[in-house]
């Protein structure tokens, strides 16, 4: 909104519910009041710099400048920046804005996701694989309505729940941006999630099954092992793609609690065939599914899955269904509830027990993983072309 300030407005100017509020001054372009939801006030005055043609903004707090000596200081600016001089020396603070939607990105990531979000490696996939690929390169001051919603109708084409997750990851990228004084735009707004989700419950048979374990032989490594991996353990799977070699010693797996739901560790106890997906790994350091010799962990799991879908004949499923048919096929086989629930790494009886409770069940949970092993090799045996453990070189 655009209207000529007064003193009289600076003082009564409403505080918007949420967040922050720019009221732009029509007597003096690129100056503005700025209103946060907690009343506080101040002016900005936004300029291209003559040096290195990037956006920056200089800021003046209220009460402590007027506004006539905050539009005087702005208008001193305005004379510098004609005379190819960059202004700031007499100001609070001069701040590098971005200009692209990829600036904003990397900001967010650097400075809120990586420092406040503790699961933040999921959260910069999101940024990532959606926002920074499909409006990266759209300018900041530019952007609208029409390219979050060009963004949503690409990702929904072919991931419907992942244009939810990336429409919240936007609002919430605006919302902290606005809270930095980076825009006052939020093309979010009124946008509603695209796809309507409805609880999954979709459980492999055991013929799709073997055919899924049948078709990693069509994949490469680390695909063919992370796959099998999660088929033989039930974990989740950026706990598995994340899996270091210091995590692992002998035939235990340990997810450390800084890195696992619920801020506590999780033990998993490694059967011969999960033990066997392992050996083919030739990394000795960092992450065991790797292409970049443990430096970092394997990635690029959507070519795969379509390679995966395309070998087994198996469609309409996701990895996380994988989980989901190893916990039913503990129930078929008849381990104890409470196991299966610990051996996926659910918690069993609350807070209160865990505090007590610090047995880790490994015996029980070895039992249940080694049932379900047999359960999938039986399966795999009446078919005499299927290899048991892969043996690709």
């Amino acid at each position: 909104m655009s209207k000529v300030l007064t003193s009289r407005f600076v003082e009564t100017a409403k505080a918007p519910a949420s967040g922050r509020i720019a009221y732009a001054d029509a007597a003096l372009p690129g100056f503005d009041l700025r209103v946060t939801a907690e009343g506080k006030r101040s002016f900005s005055f936004r300029f291209r710099s003559p040096v290195d043609r990037k956006q920056k903004r200089l800021t003046w707090a209220y009460p402590a400048f007027s506004l006539s000596e905050a539009r005087s200081e702005a208008e001193k600016a305005i004379r510098g920046l004609e005379r190819g001089e960059v202004p700031g020396t007499a100001v609070e603070r001069t701040e590098a804005l971005p200009e692209h939607m990829a600036g904003l990105c990397d900001a967010y990531i650097e400075r809120y996701l990586k420092k406040s979000v503790r699961r933040w490696k999921a959260a910069v996939g999101e940024v990532d694989n959606h926002i920074r690929l499909h409006l990266g390169d759209v300018r900041l001051d530019q952007i609208s309505k029409a390219h979050v919603r060009k963004m949503l109708s690409d990702i929904e084409e072919e991931y419907p729940v992942a244009a939810n997750r990336a429409l919240s990851r936007l609002r919430a990228m605006f919302n902290w941006a606005a809270g930095q004084d980076m825009t006052t735009l939020d093309p979010t707004r009124g946008i509603r999630k695209p796809t309507k989700e409805r609880p999954v419950s979709r459980v492999l048979s055991d013929d799709e099954l073997v055919a899924i374990w049948k078709g990693c032989d069509a994949l490469a490594y680390p695909a063919r092992q992370y796959v099998r991996f999660l088929i033989l353990c039930g974990q989740r799977r950026d706990d598995v793609r994340c899996m270091t070699r210091s995590e692992v010693d002998g035939r235990t797996w340990v997810i450390p609690a800084e890195r696992y739901k619920g801020d506590r560790q999780h033990l998993v106890p490694l059967t011969d065939g999960m033990l066997a997906q392992l050996s083919e790994s030739e990394v000795e350091e960092g992450y065991v599914f790797s292409l970049t010799n443990g430096e970092k962990p394997y990635g690029n799991l959507v070519k795969p899955k379509r390679a995966l879908d395309k070998a087994s004949k198996v469609t309409g499923w996701t990895l996380h269904d994988i989980r989901r048919t190893v916990r039913t096929g503990f129930s078929k086989l008849g381990i104890r509830p409470d196991v299966a629930e610990r051996v996926i790494g659910h918690s069993v009886g609350g807070k209160l027990r865990e505090t007590y409770d610090l047995y880790s069940y490994r015996e029980e949970k070895l039992r249940a993983l080694a049932a379900w092993q047999d359960h999938l090799f039986g399966l795999m045996s009446e078919r005499k072309d299927l290899k048991l453990v892969a043996s690709r070189p």
